[in-house]
């Protein structure tokens, strides 16, 4: 048993050097751990000096990690020392990973990809990190009988290494049934499974390799293009067994030239908190602490930011304003529970449409009352010639009607609505218009759509959600 934990400690010596920068600040207080559900495990290994922080005082435990690093901190727990020949066309002798990925292709648990590539600094998936953890453990992985609700988006040659891992728990599913195959594992699932992995060995223990005396600090790793409906270098959890909230179908339901629409399932009850900012692939995730205080992860403000209440099991929408026409944009979105505990963060990625010349420039929410509600809506630029703008309003749930629909004021069932649920106005190019709408039911939300033009020539539907007082 002491070999065992002595193991264990010099192996967690060694995933500080790739999760910490190899400096002189501590990570002691660290600032993006708290209500983290592995909290109190990295706040241990911070404790007891194992693991160190960034420079900005942070440990980033919803990192994705890389195929480069995952490799790495298993050779270390696992005492692998002996290297194979190596030729993948992507990853040079001088890059720091280099010997990594040779030692795990000599012990065998590890290969490249078809067009012999590694992707050493690819975020490396829960499906395949599951697949290590077999090869790892010689897992008996003839039964792909799985449970879990996404089990149809598990890659066949995973499902039996899958299956394998969950049966001891080394790796779990979410709390909403859930595998999250095609997700990115995060820094803090990966200490997890690699920890329960180093627990499984056969033999019941493992002999690391010393601590190196100078290892590559960690590189920041580029979130993973997300689907509208994947979580990107979030979700808590699998690997420590957790009960983490989390969120699922994250995608949008309606983009327009300067709003959008986005909708989501929460987990949990709680409230949503969001950050929208213009998207970069050289972009860093920000972490669940600036999306609740609106930031990106360089501490800038987002163009749109906010939180909205949430249910257990429950849709959430929320709309978006402020955007630029044809314009790509990343809604980073965070979940958090009544007793504090986040999730990780989820990045939405959605382009908005263009807009010709007198399409709507704005439109925003203004003063909320218990039955009336101001929005500001702006249209063209100054001295472009008037055009009509027509609006629908319609309660938050239902179907969104069609941009002739909108525009004859009509609802989806093409039934024509009377003031105040619709209504027009011709407003000055350039200026903003204050659009007052009354009539409303106190603590209720509702959807604004508002177009402008005429006939054939119409603009892209803009979409915002309101929600009034309570009386």
């Amino acid at each position: 048993m002491k070999k065992m934990w002595r193991g264990l400690m010099t192996g967690v010596l060694g995933i500080s050097m790739l999760f910490g920068a190899l400096g002189s600040v501590s990570a002691a207080t660290a600032k993006d751990i708290q209500g983290h559900w592995a909290q109190s495990q990295l706040q241990d290994w911070l404790d007891k000096g194992y693991l160190q922080g960034y420079a900005d005082g942070t440990v980033k435990p919803n990192n994705a990690i890389t195929r480069g690093e995952y490799v790495a901190l298993v050779n270390r727990l696992f005492g692998f020392t002996d290297t194979a020949a190596i030729t993948f066309t992507d990853l040079r002798s001088s890059n720091w990973a280099y010997s990594e990925v040779a030692k795990a292709v000599r012990a065998g648990y590890i290969g490249g990809y078809e067009n012999n590539t590694f992707r050493a600094t690819s975020p490396i998936t829960r499906q395949e990190a599951a697949v290590i953890t077999a090869k790892l453990l010689s897992l008996n992985t003839n039964n792909t009988t799985l449970a879990f609700k996404d089990s149809a988006q598990i890659a066949p040659w995973a499902k039996g290494a899958v299956a394998a891992a969950a049966a001891k728990s080394i790796i779990n599913g979410y709390p909403d049934g859930t595998f999250g195959p095609k997700k990115a594992l995060t820094r803090a699932e990966a200490v997890g499974i690699i920890g329960n992995s180093a627990a499984n060995k056969p033999g019941g223990s493992v002999t690391p390799t010393p601590t190196p005396t100078a290892t590559p600090s960690a590189t920041a790793t580029p979130a993973p293009t997300a689907t509208p409906t994947s979580p990107a270098g979030g979700g808590s959890g699998g690997g420590g067994g957790s009960t983490a909230p989390t969120v699922s179908g994250v995608t949008y339901g309606h983009v327009g030239s300067v709003t959008a629409d986005v909708y989501l399932t929460s987990s949990v009850t709680g409230a949503v908190y969001y950050v929208v900012a213009p998207y970069s692939s050289t972009a860093a995730v920000p972490n669940y602490v600036q999306v609740r205080d609106g930031l990106t992860a360089a501490g800038t403000a987002g163009v749109n930011a906010g939180s909205t209440a949430a249910a257990a099991g429950s849709t959430v929408s929320f709309s978006v304003y402020g955007l630029q026409p044809d314009t790509e944009y990343a809604a980073y979105i965070a979940l958090s529970d009544t007793a504090g505990s986040w999730s990780g963060v989820y990045t939405l990625r959605l382009a908005t449409a263009s807009a010709g010349q007198g399409a709507i420039t704005e439109l925003s929410p203004g003063s909320m009352g218990t039955v009336t509600a101001d929005v500001y809506v702006a249209y063209g630029q100054t001295g472009d010639a008037s055009a009509p703008v027509r609006y629908v309003v319609l309660p938050a749930d239902a179907v969104n009607p069609t941009a002739a629909q909108v525009l004859a004021g009509q609802n989806s069932s093409g039934t024509q609505l009377a003031a105040p649920w619709s209504g027009g106005f011709t407003p000055v190019p350039g200026a903003r218009q204050t659009l007052t709408l009354s009539g409303l039911t106190a603590n209720t939300a509702y959807k604004v759509y508002v177009i402008a033009g005429s006939g054939t020539s119409v603009s892209p539907v803009e979409l915002l959600r309101i929600h009034t007082k309570q009386l």
